[in-house]
C-alpha cells in the first residue's frame, strides 16, 4: 500500500530537483511569500508586529516573503490567523497572481 504519512517529513532537496521542477517550486514560493507579504502590508503591519502577533519569527517570515524558504502548514495557519485570514485565502491570492508555469 502507500507510504505512512509523515509529519516531519522534509522538502525534496532542490539538488534532487529537474531544473524546471526547481523553477516551478521558486515561481511558488515567490507566490507565497508575495502574498502574505500583501497581506500583512493591507494590515498595516512590519514584519516584526507580524512575528509577534504570530509568533513567527521574524528572520523566517522575511525568508518567506522573499521566496527564499518555503512555508510549512502549521506556520501557513499561524501567519493567515494574526492575518485574520485563511490559509485558503493566502493560497488563493498566490494562485492568483502568480504567472503561468512554462512546461519546457
Amino acid at each position: 500500500m502507500g507510504r505512512a504519512c509523515d509529519d516531519s517529513a522534509m522538502p525534496v532537496p532542490d539538488a534532487s530537483l529537474s531544473l524546471q521542477q526547481r523553477r516551478v517550486r521558486k515561481m511558488r514560493r515567490d507566490a507565497v511569500g508575495a502574498a502574505i507579504r500583501r497581506a500583512r502590508e493591507a494590515a498595516g503591519w512590519t514584519q516584526d508586529e507580524l512575528a509577534t502577533a504570530s509568533g513567527v519569527s521574524r528572520p523566517v517570515i522575511a525568508r518567506i516573503e522573499l521566496g527564499t524558504a518555503g512555508v510549512q502548514i502549521d506556520r501557513l495557519w499561524d501567519l493567515a490567523e494574526a492575518l485574520s485570514t485563511t490559509p485558503s485565502a493566502l493560497l488563493a491570492d498566490a494562485e492568483a497572481h502568480m504567472p503561468p508555469v512554462d512546461e519546457n
